[in-house]
């Protein structure tokens, strides 16, 4: 039997395409960390490291800290990943960082997740966040249970998910981070998947299409 591959990914993808599910979903699959960049960043700033402090001015001011840092802090602290496999979902944001991230690993597979604008604002206006876990949740799905199905904490509705706020982020990442298909699909490691389906059904396109892949 061939020996399987071992994954070293990022994910990426619009706004309520379901990343920080589908990235849970393979982590547990393949007996790696799934890493979010923004638990790294907030990690750094309640550790009151230099460059955390550094961090913390910029989201303070409610501005978007330069390549630079946020390069700095990721690096730093996926180091002890960066050789035995990783799911990665917020970084990179952009091809310069993606540029930098290939410096010091080699990516075996990019993960885009494909889910038009409208899709996107539809779902995120029918979610909640999970204040523990980060996982959306559906509205329908509180009716039921009244908490996060995946840890059992508390769901609220976010700013961050209201129409107008998310067209914004569509369009940032549109502009910034959606180039990277191109970056990856050059070095031949992009795989595209459409997340206009549920979210089980696209777990196993996803396993099924990793599979074929020799993960």
């Amino acid at each position: 039997m061939a020996k399987k591959r071992r994954l070293r990914a990022v994910l990426f993808g619009p706004q309520g395409a379901g990343k920080t599910t589908q990235g849970r979903a393979l982590s547990d699959r393949y007996g790696v960390p799934y890493i979010s960049s923004g638990e790294l960043l907030r990690d750094e700033i309640s550790e009151g490291t230099a460059l955390g402090k550094l961090a913390k001015e910029y989201v303070t001011s409610q501005v978007i800290a330069p390549d630079e840092v946020v390069e700095a802090i990721i690096i730093k602290r996926m180091k002890p990943y960066l050789s035995t496999g990783f799911v990665l979902d917020g970084f990179p944001r952009n091809v310069e960082q993606a540029i930098t991230l290939d410096r010091h690993t080699a990516l075996d597979i990019a993960i885009q997740l494909k889910m038009s604008d409208k899709e996107s604002v539809k779902r995120l206006s029918e979610c909640g966040r999970c204040a523990t876990c980060r996982s959306a949740v559906p509205f329908s799905v509180l009716k039921v249970i009244k908490k996060c199905p995946v840890c059992g904490g508390e769901v609220k509705k976010r700013v961050a998910d209201e129409a107008d706020f998310v067209m914004r982020r569509l369009a940032e990442y549109h502009f910034m981070t959606e180039p990277l298909s191109g970056y990856y699909r050059q070095r031949g490691i992009l795989l595209a998947i459409k997340a206009e389906q549920t979210l089980p059904q696209l777990s196993e396109e996803l396993f099924r299409k990793l599979t074929k892949l020799g993960f």
